[in-house]
């Protein structure tokens, strides 16, 4: 049965059909977020900063002196299990870098004791210590590294120590 509108109704009626399916398809397209972010997932706050969570944090003291300075780092380990055994004995290594050095250039000191004692005695030490003394004037960068038997490692971030000269205030 013809429409009544004529034969222009039937000729044009479908194209208005796929205008507007396409014109709802761009809404729905940009109204959508992208599948990168739908895909994306999140840890919990609590995992992420949750008391369990290893961390490592370096001191120097002093931060600050005339050359020579003798400078003692501390780093303490927390939030690990204090009788956790990959962490017993664990190899820590401390990396200095000098002034005009890279980090791969540093110098790194690897301390790697061995465990002698029964399975039973697990004990994971929390602190850690080391003195230097630096003899040239610039800005020296230390960093701890602790690493257990199953080769995971935690860093501390990296603590600055600014060694100065009579040079520097001017007196001669």
């Amino acid at each position: 049965m013809p429409h009544p509108e004529g034969a222009a109704y039937n000729l044009f009626m479908p194209r208005r059909r796929v205008a507007l399916t396409i014109l709802l398809l761009g809404f729905v397209l940009v109204a959508l977020p992208p599948a990168s972010v739908l895909s994306r997932t999140r840890k919990p706050k609590s995992t992420e900063q949750g008391p369990h969570k290893p961390k490592l944090r370096l001191m120097a003291s002093p931060c600050v002196g005339y050359a020579p300075v003798d400078v003692v780092l501390t780093g303490e380990l927390t939030g690990v299990d204090l009788h956790d055994p990959n962490l017993c004995h664990a190899a820590i290594t401390w990396i200095r870098i000098d002034p005009g050095q890279s980090e791969q250039e540093g110098l790194r000191v690897r301390e790697d004791p061995a465990c002698l004692h029964p399975k039973e005695e697990v004990s994971v030490p929390t602190s850690f210590t080391k003195s230097y003394s630096l003899y040239h004037r610039g800005s020296y960068l230390f960093r701890l590294q602790v690493e257990g038997k199953d080769r995971s490692r935690i860093d501390s971030g990296f603590v600055k120590v600014q060694v100065l000269s009579l040079e520097d205030t001017g007196v001669q």
